[in-house]
């Protein structure tokens, strides 16, 4: 059984004895470039990063090395851990879902019942409905989202959008549906972490985190997280400049 900090330094004398950079390393495996600099030589990265163990497998499969790596309980469980909130989160989600449909149905029903009373109600009605379900927000400025309960340790990212994207997010746990239309800027104020369960249209989206760019090629995208330390997908931080 080899440990992390073994294999990094073993697959580090692979990739020089095969004369490859890590910029040509990033191109074959996708492995952000700075991510392979810390599997190769970053042991408190090797320690305590939940992803290091299944990225440090794709850098050994590539390489076809006769190593078995050894397992760290710590990490693990960090996994476990994410995966049990990750679940808890799409439960609730599932019925904070639930919950809205059958409430934006009511509303649709009394709305119904109201706009059959006369000409001018229905009209009214209709205009106050929709300024009820659509919430607009004006193109031109930023719109700031954030808990006014929070004070200390707040952080945020900016999104603009190309064209129309609709989100929906867990913003330190509350959800929110963001719907953008093209030139809409946003703001997200958060303390621990964002979750993005859905990015509708990503590719009409913009993510500034820290004065970094992180756009997308997909058009949903699922699961995109943020915390203090940059933007993660599947693994890798996209918010990080490649060196």
């Amino acid at each position: 059984m080899t440990d992390l900090i073994t294999a990094g330094k073993l697959c580090k004398e692979e990739r020089e004895k095969r004369g490859l950079s890590r910029k040509d390393l990033h191109n074959i495996t996708k492995i952000p470039i700075d991510i392979i600099k810390r599997l190769e030589e970053d042991e408190n990265y090797l320690r305590k990063d939940p992803y290091a163990y299944f990225l440090m497998k794709v850098l050994i499969d590539y390489y076809q090395l006769d190593i078995e790596l050894e397992r760290n309980p710590e990490t693990d469980k960090k996994v476990e851990n994410v995966k049990k909130v990750e679940d808890t989160e799409e439960r609730q989600g599932f019925f904070i879902r639930l919950f809205k449909t059958v409430f934006v149905f009511l509303i649709g029903f009394i709305f119904v019942l109201i706009s059959t009373s006369g000409k001018n109600k229905k009209e009214n009605g209709l205009t106050d409905f929709f300024q009820l379900i659509s919430n607009p927000q004006p193109e031109d400025n930023w719109i700031e989202i954030k808990d006014s309960s929070s004070k200390d340790g707040i952080q945020k990212i900016s999104l603009k959008a190309k064209d129309y994207v609709w989100i929906t997010a867990y913003i330190d746990g509350k959800e929110k549906v963001i719907k953008m239309k093209k030139g809409q800027k946003v703001k997200l104020f958060f303390r621990h972490k964002i979750k993005f369960e859905t990015i509708g249209n990503a590719k009409n989206l913009v993510i500034l985190f820290d004065d970094k760019k992180v756009d997308f090629e997909k058009k949903v995208v699922h699961n995109l997280f943020v915390d203090g330390d940059g933007v993660f997908y599947n693994g890798y931080n996209l918010a990080k400049e490649e060196s």
